[in-house]
């Protein structure tokens, strides 16, 4: 856990990046939670970066986060992949803007991905 923002955490392994959010998030600190994933992503230079949401953090102000994620990886030309075991997260390549290209977190050249695992 860093002090900054308890619901984030992270460790890096071999260039891939994982990065977890669990518990709520509040709207209020989704710039702050989006900055640090920014610094983070900024400090390690990852291979690619890994986004678990834990099922009690899917919220609004997750996934708007992950977003952010998503464009911040996508300029760094890094993939980003999210794992979840949230239902309602399956839609959240929809919510980046349909089915083409920059539409949700994704692996390039696998099209979009979003893998979800029973908790």
């Amino acid at each position: 856990m860093n002090g900054r923002f308890p619901v984030l955490t992270h460790t890096l392994d071999r260039g891939v990046l994982l990065v977890c959010l669990d518990g709520d998030v509040p709207i209020s600190e989704r710039a702050l939670l989006s900055q640090q994933f920014t610094d983070l992503v900024r400090m390690h230079l990852p291979r690619a970066v890994v986004i678990e949401i834990g099922v009690s953090a899917v919220s609004a102000a997750a996934l708007s986060t992950v977003l952010r994620a998503q464009r911040l990886c996508d300029q760094a030309r890094v993939p980003l992949v999210v794992v979840t075991g949230a239902a309602v997260a399956r839609d959240l390549p929809a919510a980046g803007g349909g089915a083409g290209e920059g539409a949700g977190p994704r692996v390039p050249g696998r099209g979009t991905d979003v893998v979800t695992a029973p908790v």
